[in-house]
């Protein structure tokens, strides 16, 4: 009786998908990790940042959700994340101003002045709106605002301010800084509870495309 026995080598196979694994699986994680840096820095910015903040301060939430690699981390872009990325198999995402007052919104906690006997809390209506990337305007902080002639230290209802006026007459004035000895920081930014949430939620789902679709592209061309 003619007969025909096709017998797979799967022993060989294996070993082959082993190797394939093994090489291609610095890219597989590095895109896995690009991808949900990205998709987790948009959900920072679109809506966690939004709920915490000024919504319209859009260049100072591109600075506060900065990605990059490294401890400290230091910021990337393009083709050098691409390739630290993938050489550290790692992603940060950081507020790059370093500014100690994010961190308190993040977490909480009390503020306290540096120097002097009180710390400047700016006017919601006033300089608070300049703000930007690099926080307060130098020519609106304290004390380039009382070395000018327009603006003065005064009380309000017993509350100590720096204000000006808001014309030539003695009022209305207008508060530009609140002056107080310390400021209890109300936890605001959900910086560590949504990058968590969204990195763990994402991840896998996104390593899993990654994996399958980097192995299409192999086993297509090697078979």
């Amino acid at each position: 009786m003619a007969t025909v026995t096709i017998k797979a080598d799967l022993r060989a196979f294996a070993k082959t998908m082993s190797e394939i694994e093994r090489r291609e699986f610095r890219t597989i994680t590095r895109n896995a990790l690009l991808d949900t840096g990205f998709q987790t820095q948009k959900k920072l910015r679109d809506s966690t940042y939004g709920q915490a903040f000024n919504p319209r301060q859009k260049s100072f939430k591109n600075v506060i959700t900065s990605l990059g690699t490294g401890t400290p981390a230091t910021p990337k872009s393009g083709g050098l994340l691409k390739t630290a990325v993938e050489r550290d198999l790692e992603i940060v995402i950081f507020d790059r101003t370093s500014k100690e007052y994010m961190q308190r919104h993040a977490v909480g906690g009390v503020k306290r002045p540096t120097s002097g006997t009180n710390i400047a809390i700016p006017g919601s209506d006033t300089v608070e709106p300049k703000r930007t990337g690099r926080g307060i305007p130098k020519r609106l902080r304290p004390s380039a605002l009382l070395s000018t002639n327009k603006s003065f230290r005064t009380k309000v209802r017993g509350q100590d301010v720096i204000a000006r006026r808001a014309g030539k007459d003695r009022y209305p004035i207008l508060i530009q800084h609140i002056l107080e000895p310390n400021a209890r920081i109300k936890k605001t930014f959900d910086f560590y509870e949504d990058s968590m949430s969204n990195f763990t939620r994402r991840f896998p789902v996104n390593f899993r495309m990654n994996f399958n679709e980097r192995m299409r592209r192999v086993l297509k061309t090697r078979y």
